[in-house]
């Protein structure tokens, strides 16, 4: 998902410069490889698993991240945005849908959860922790070094295979 913004210029300055953000996806092997998925590929492995698997992890539990970069002028900039989540892959490498989306949800959840009131909560006196357990399991955080790989990576200051 990239969107074109355009970015204001300097006062004086005769250049424009274009801004854009890139969805950059990475999931991490079990033995710490980095690989790159395309974005839509994991659109697709989303909208319809049966049709769109990933052999290679088949019956895994992997690491993903999910990095949204600035690009000024077609060249990777700065990371503004990590998301670290888990995926889950059944025995014939299609994604565990029904897990990525109650984990998704959860998420959600918890980002809306202090915008909008629960006054039936309140008036209960009971907190529902329910979301906050399910988007904990669908999450990780890597080390200092792993996330140092994944920031170049997606700064294009290295590479690293593509599914």
């Amino acid at each position: 998902m990239t969107g074109a913004l355009p970015y204001v210029r300097t006062p004086g300055s005769e250049k424009t410069v274009n801004v854009s953000y890139s969805i950059r996806t990475y999931i991490l092997g079990p033995d710490d490889n980095l690989y790159r998925l395309a974005s839509a590929k994991f659109s697709r492995m989303v909208d319809d698993p049966e049709s769109h698997r990933l052999e290679r992890f088949a019956g895994q539990r992997v690491r993903m991240a999910e990095v949204t970069v600035e690009v000024r002028d077609r060249a990777p900039c700065a990371v503004v945005r990590l998301v670290y989540e888990m995926l889950g892959f059944d025995a014939d490498g299609r994604l565990d849908h029904a897990t990525f989306m109650r984990q998704n949800t959860a998420l959600a959840e918890l980002a809306i959860d202090p915008v909008i009131p629960r006054l039936v909560e309140k008036e209960k006196g009971v907190i529902d922790a329910g979301s906050r357990f399910v988007a904990r399991g669908g999450s990780w955080h890597p080390s200092t070094a792993l996330e140092q790989e994944i920031l170049r990576a997606a700064l294009d200051e290295t590479s690293c295979k593509r599914l």
